[in-house]
């Protein structure tokens, strides 16, 4: 694979961790709900919609070729949000 497709990748992968984090952070109500039936719905529907979002991106950039390193930047961009949101709660949100 070409080194501008690997960096094409890696960055989608980062954008799309962050991404996925802030819809999860959104989407918290409709996730942590207290009725059972909402809660499996919707948390099916989120994921499995942003898998498809995920894997039609991979599609247009590298023919949906999945690399461990992808997950990796995947999981770093995850993080990265949920640190920078939790920042932001408890420094400037009282």
């Amino acid at each position: 694979m070409p080194l501008n497709i690997q960096i094409a990748t890696l960055v989608f992968s980062f954008v799309f961790g962050i991404f996925f984090a802030f819809i999860l952070t959104v989407n918290h109500k409709i996730i942590y709900n207290s009725n059972k039936i909402i809660k499996i719905i919707g948390t099916i529907l989120i994921v499995a919609l942003s898998n498809i979002i995920y894997f039609i991106g991979l599609k247009h950039i590298d023919n949906a070729a999945f690399h461990p390193y992808m997950l990796i930047t995947l999981i770093i961009g995850f993080y990265l949000e949920n640190k920078i949101t939790n920042f932001i709660k408890t420094k400037y949100v009282k």
